[in-house]
C-alpha cells in the first residue's frame, strides 16, 4: 500500500479504529439485537395480507407489544455482553500488536542507524543508492551523491581525545542533517566519512546544497571543517553504485587537494585509489 492510499485511509477510517473493541463490540451487538424483533415484525408485515396491513399493525402491535419487548430486550442483552466479552480479548489483542509492531519498527530502525550519530549506516546506503539509480534509469532525472569527510579528524583526535572526536562527528551528522534537503538521504559511511543521497538533484542544486552544508559546518564551533565531492548521474547509460561512489570520491580528493573546506564537482587529479569500488567488491 501506497503512502498516500495509507493517509488516506487513516484519515477516513481513525475514528472508528480509535475506538476500544470492548466498546465497539458491545455497540454492534446492540444494533444487532434490535434487529431481532424489528426484523420479526417486517417479515410478519410482509406476509400480511396487502389489504389488511394497516389492520394488521395496529392488531399487532396491541397484542403482541410484550413479546417484541421482550424479544428486543433479550437479544440486545445477550449480544452486549457477547461483544463485550469478544471485545476485550479482540482489544487486548489489538494493544499487543500494536507493541509488537512498534517494537519490530524500533528494531529496524537500530539495524539501518548509526548508534553515534543517528545516520543510515553503511549496508543501508547501499541499498538505497541501487533504488535510487533505479529510479533514475526508469524515469530519466538526475540524482546526485555528496560524499563528505572530517578535515584533519586524526589530528582532532589525537588533540583533544575521542570522546570529543565522537562529538565532532555527532555535530557533524546533526548540522549535515539540517542542512541538507528534507527528501535527502545522510549516512555514515565510516569513521568520519558521510555519504548524502539527493533523489531528483542535478549537479547545480548538489553543489548548491553541498557548500550551504560546508558553510554550516566550518561555523559550528568545533574546530572542524568539512571537504565535499559531489557527483551527478543523469539517467543516462549505466552506473553502478560503486562506480558514482568512486567519482564523487574522486571529487572529494580533488577538494582535499585544493585546501580542503571546499566543494568540487570535478576532479584534474590522477591515479585517484579506486577505494570505492575495492570496497564494493
Amino acid at each position: 500500500m501506497t503512502v498516500e492510499r495509507r493517509r488516506e485511509r487513516d484519515h477516513w477510517g481513525g475514528g472508528l479504529r480509535s475506538v476500544p473493541h470492548y466498546l465497539l463490540y458491545p455497540a454492534a451487538g446492540a444494533a444487532v439485537g434490535i434487529g431481532s424483533p424489528t426484523g420479526a415484525f417486517l417479515l410478519r408485515y410482509w406476509l400480511a395480507d396487502p389489504l389488511l396491513k394497516g389492520v394488521w399493525v395496529r392488531h399487532e402491535l396491541d397484542y403482541n407489544f410484550l413479546f417484541y419487548a421482550y424479544m428486543g430486550f433479550g437479544t440486545v442483552i445477550a449480544f452486549i455482553v457477547f461483544g463485550y466479552v469478544i471485545g476485550l480479548r479482540s482489544e487486548r489483542q489489538r494493544v499487543s500488536n500494536r507493541v509488537l509492531s512498534a517494537r519490530v519498527d524500533e528494531l529496524h530502525l537500530k539495524s539501518v542507524t548509526d548508534g553515534l550519530t543517528g545516520a543510515y549506516t553503511h549496508g543501508y546506503l547501499q541499498e538505497i543508492l541501487e533504488l535510487e539509480i533505479q529510479r533514475t534509469l526508469t524515469h530519466k532525472s538526475p540524482m546526485s551523491v555528496m560524499m563528505i569527510d572530517i578535515d584533519d579528524f586524526k589530528r582532532i583526535n589525537d588533540s583533544h581525545g575521542h570522546l570529543f572526536g565522537d562529538r565532532v562527528i555527532k555535530e557533524t551528522a546533526e548540522t549535515l542533517s539540517a542542512n541538507v534537503r528534507s527528501d535527502d538521504i545522510l549516512g555514515r559511511y565510516g569513521g568520519d566519512e558521510f555519504v548524502v543521497i539527493m533523489p531528483g538533484a542535478d549537479a547545480e542544486t548538489a553543489v548548491h546544497v553541498a557548500a550551504r552544508a560546508r558553510a554550516g559546518i566550518a561555523k559550528n564551533g568545533y574546530l572542524a571543517t568539512i571537504s565535499v565531492g559531489v557527483a551527478t548521474f543523469d539517467g543516462g547509460g549505466r552506473e553502478t553504485p560503486a562506480e558514482l561512489l568512486h567519482r564523487a570520491d574522486m571529487n572529494l580528493y580533488q577538494a582535499k587537494h585544493d585546501g580542503k573546506n571546499c566543494v568540487r564537482d570535478y576532479c584534474r587529479l590522477r591515479d585517484v585509489p579506486r577505494r570505492r569500488l575495492t570496497d564494493a567488491k
